[in-house]
């Protein structure tokens, strides 16, 4: 497969109130996922209608082209299709600004990712599993049920548009959840999504944070156009505050092989990464310590069948979470 080079489009259909805290101004008593935001906020249609409409546009997507990105990753949240799962929730679905997401990527020549970043009782309970705090989806066979019927709505509608290129089953399934019921589902979804998608459209399956569990499964399982997604940041683990500059610097090239030894069995893709980093003692600038942070990163993922930056843009621009503006400062350069 052609190589990966990405960015994600987080934050856009999928809230996480980190990313544009501005947003969650008149939600006082919100937290910080999309569930609250709707629960607490004054009037959420059309704070979400202005929000969708201004967070990526198509100049934005033309930038993106130019730096040689191919590929964007979209977040999508579960409730896409209210009219087709009927019982009563409080979201208020962007599906038809999905649609305007994926032809502007065609027309800037961009492919897409689909990623189902929410589920039904949350995989995860954090923020960007829609419902902060919650972890029930493993829980309720009828939630796994629902995620396979709206991942069949989502390949459906979108498995001729040029712009596909592959769809995310689930975003970051917690690893509390039991490895057979993940290794379940993802079979389920296989059987159920293959024969929906164009032969070369690529389902993509998360590692829910024990990259090691599935190296026998892909040795004994056959499948077609298939990636596994890991995500390696070197900020949330505490062990990274505590290695040396030069140390933390060589993480992403000491331990690249692991990730390259399971490519004899399925492509391996990093589709969440970023320049976020606990305070530590530095021997340079900031900048010159982010520019050799992202060129350490970039030179171990290339090595992969592909790399997906997270994210596109923060309101920050002063961080390193922010593709755009760290390009813009000279930091990331491809």
């Amino acid at each position: 497969m052609q190589k990966i080079r990405a960015v994600n489009l987080g934050g856009w259909f999928v809230l996480e109130r980190w990313m544009k805290p501005s947003l969650f101004e008149a939600s006082t008593s919100a937290k910080h996922c999309e569930t609250s935001f709707v629960l607490h906020h004054p009037d959420p249609l059309t704070a979400l209608q202005a929000h969708w409409e201004s967070w990526v546009t198509m100049e934005d997507l033309q930038w993106i082209k130019t730096q040689g990105i191919n590929l964007v990753r979209i977040p999508i949240p579960w409730w896409l299709f209210p009219d087709k799962f009927s019982q009563p929730y409080p979201y208020h679905s962007p599906l038809r600004y999905l649609d305007k997401a994926m032809d502007m990527a065609k027309q800037a020549g961009l492919q897409v990712m689909l990623d189902l970043h929410t589920a039904p009782g949350s995989q995860n309970g954090f923020d960007n599993g829609g419902e902060e705090g919650v972890l029930t989806w493993h829980t309720d066979s009828k939630n796994i049920d629902k995620t396979i019927a709206v991942l069949e709505e989502i390949a459906k509608r979108y498995a001729l548009h040029p712009a596909m290129h592959s769809l995310q089953v689930l975003n970051e399934p917690h690893w509390t959840i039991d490895i057979a019921i993940l290794k379940d589902f993802y079979q389920r979804c296989y059987a159920a999504l293959r024969p929906l998608l164009r032969k070369e459209t690529f389902l993509v399956f998360h590692d829910g944070f024990r990259f090691k569990e599935w190296f026998s499964f892909f040795q004994n399982t056959v499948w077609d156009h298939v990636i596994l997604d890991t995500h390696l940041y070197q900020c949330f683990d505490a062990k990274f505050a505590k290695m040396e500059y030069a140390e933390f610097l060589n993480h992403a090239a000491k331990t690249v092989a692991e990730y390259k030894a399971m490519e004899e069995y399925v492509p391996v893709v990093v589709g969440e990464w970023s320049l976020g980093a606990r305070d530590m003692p530095l021997p340079v600038t900031r900048d010159e310590f982010e520019r050799a942070y992202f060129n350490a990163q970039i030179q171990a993922y290339e090595q992969l069948s592909g790399w997906i930056f997270w994210a596109y843009k923060i309101t920050n621009h002063h961080s390193g979470w922010n593709f755009r503006s760290l390009v813009e400062r000279g930091i990331a350069k491809l």
